[in-house]
């Protein structure tokens, strides 16, 4: 997989990540309930990102490989960051890496 298609990737995973957290956090706060917002983030973050990565795999034929593995991690927490900290704050960080 190519960056690119990486920090594409990683822009609708965020996105999704973000928006899902807080409609999810809408709901709670209407029913009075208590939660963590940063675990919230974590399990919304896995989740999406197993559904688009699975769903990528099995659209373009592509074998199930420990590199898969090792992308789905990092985009899981990526994903979890940029739920709580910012997409921006994550993209500054994956360009000053490079």
């Amino acid at each position: 997989m190519s960056s690119g298609f990486l920090i594409s990737a990683l822009a609708v995973i965020s996105v999704l990540t973000s928006l899902t957290v807080e409609a999810i956090k809408k709901l709670l706060n209407e029913r009075g309930a208590e939660y963590s917002s940063n675990l919230l983030a974590a399990i919304v973050a896995i989740l999406i990102t197993v559904a688009v990565c699975f769903g990528y795999v099995l659209y373009f034929g592509i074998p199930f490989t420990i590199q898969i593995v090792v992308i789905m991690v990092a985009l899981m927490f990526l994903a979890f960051l940029s739920a709580t900290v910012g997409y921006d704050k994550v993209r500054q960080l994956l360009e000053q890496i490079k």
